[in-house]
């Protein structure tokens, strides 16, 4: 069923497009190529290798992103569907979030690709990065459960959620690197920002070739427990309700 719902949102999202799924390719190619014109040749970096660093950052977001806004209109936007079909509902967000899943792991294949070209080193530490993944979508997927099920009563919350991710964005170490910032306030906002630990592990994988210390992989499986288990536990308080109130 999942499967099914997945390729459901490949056709919407590209019908009638003569190259179909290598959009997918062609974005984080065309990205790479845009970061390196603007961040080589125009503004300079403190950040070495700054291409990779900020790559790695904003297809991680993206995804993170895309996974949060489509799961919270996944139940929503499928309400006729849900209304004559019985199957769990639970299915409806999760394929969502393995849909901007599939488009991110299109972004990194094209990384993976290129890594040499814009400084990246393959190392056998970057074999750890599909675990840190892991947790992160399951993180994803928590707040996904979340937003599906508040948005069924509160309609307006998609808008409130596209704020939220705007804020959120320049609070992660996506575009700067934590040491790089001297303000106490900003550095204790960045700490309390979930979101920061993941991101960390990801540029201490492919970016700095280093194995993430023992409580950024902690906090990111506390992270992920939590969210995870607030999703499940929402979605099965309003199950009943939700097609009533679709």
């Amino acid at each position: 069923m999942v499967y099914n719902l997945i390729r459901k949102d490949f056709r919407v999202r590209y019908q009638g497009a003569a190259l179909g799924f290598a959009w997918s390719l062609g974005n984080p190619l065309a990205l790479i190529i845009l970061y390196d014109v603007i961040f080589t040749h125009v503004f300079r970096s403190n950040i070495k290798d700054y291409v990779l660093y900020i790559f790695i950052g904003v297809v991680s977001y993206n995804l993170f992103s895309q996974a949060v806004l489509q799961g919270c209109e996944s139940l929503t936007g499928a309400s006729s569907f849900l209304q004559k079909i019985y199957f769990p509902r639970i299915l409806v967000p999760t394929a969502n979030v393995l849909f901007s899943l599939v488009l991110s792991i299109a972004a990194f294949l094209v990384l993976f690709a290129v890594f040499p070209l814009i400084g990246g080193v393959y190392h056998w530490d970057m074999l750890l990065y599909p675990f840190a993944l892991a947790l992160f979508i399951i993180f994803s997927w928590g707040i996904a459960l979340v937003f599906s099920v508040l948005h069924v009563e509160f309609r307006d919350l998609k808008h409130l959620i596209e704020i939220l991710l705007m804020f959120l964005f320049w609070v992660t170490p996506i575009t700067f690197d934590v040491s790089m910032i001297h303000s106490h306030l900003f550095r204790d906002i960045i700490a309390l920002n979930p979101l920061t630990y993941f991101f960390t592990a990801f540029h201490d994988l492919l970016y700095s070739g280093r194995i993430p210390s023992p409580s950024t992989w902690g906090l990111m499986a506390v992270f992920a427990t939590m969210t995870a288990t607030a999703g499940m536990s929402l979605f099965r308080a309003k199950a009943a309700q939700l097609i009533e109130l679709l």
